[in-house]
This record gives C-alpha cells, structure tokens and sequence, in this order.
C-alpha cells in the first residue's frame, strides 16, 4: 500500500498553470476527465502559502487539465481584493482519486 509523505503535487508557473486552466476551459463538456478528488501533500501546500507573503488571504483552486489529458487542479495564492497571486508558487498534478482515495471515507462514496 503506498503512503503519502507530505511532499505531494508540483510546484508550477504562471505559464504552465495558464496553459492547464486553458487546457480545461478549452476542452468541450463531454470530453473532460472525470475524477473524485486529488491530494495535495502538506510542505506543497505550506511553500504556496509562505511564498505568497504578507498579501495571502487564502487559496483558489481551478480546474486544470495537464499535457496528459489528466484533470486535475491549480491551486494559487488569494489576495484580499480577490486577486490572484499567480506570479508566486502555485501548486498542480497531486495524486488524484481514484487511485489514491480513502476507501473508509464517506466523501469518496
């Protein structure tokens, strides 16, 4: 049984996370991936968070879909006027459910 370790999903760039958020709004209704969830590993999600800086009020999470043809999310940095952090780290292509749900939770039923 594989186990996380924390360090979960990619650190991406304006240009890489543009073109998956591009690749999702691009792709017609009935052809887009479908998953349940996906996994983003905690010292990902704590390197979003520190280099977004004083200006952080939270994260948006986009639907993305990568090169592969895999859905997934975009996660980036909120400023309080609603703004997007998208020149700092954003985070993308963490594991995805399935393949990696909790079999016990009732959120993945």
């Amino acid at each position: 049984m594989s186990t996380f370790d924390g360090n979960e999903g990619s650190i991406v760039n304006e240009t890489v996370a543009a073109g998956m958020t591009h690749n999702y709004n691009e792709c017609p209704d009935d052809s887009k991936p479908v998953f349940k969830g996906q996994f983003f590993g905690k010292n990902k999600l704590k390197a979003l968070m520190d280099d977004c800086g004083s200006e952080f009020v939270g994260i948006r999470i986009y639907n993305a879909i990568d090169d592969n043809g895999q859905g997934g999310f975009v996660l980036v940095g909120v400023k309080s006027d609603m703004g997007d952090l998208y020149e700092r780290v954003m985070l993308a292509t963490g594991p995805t459910c399935p393949n990696c749900c909790a079999a016990d939770s009732p959120l993945t039923n």
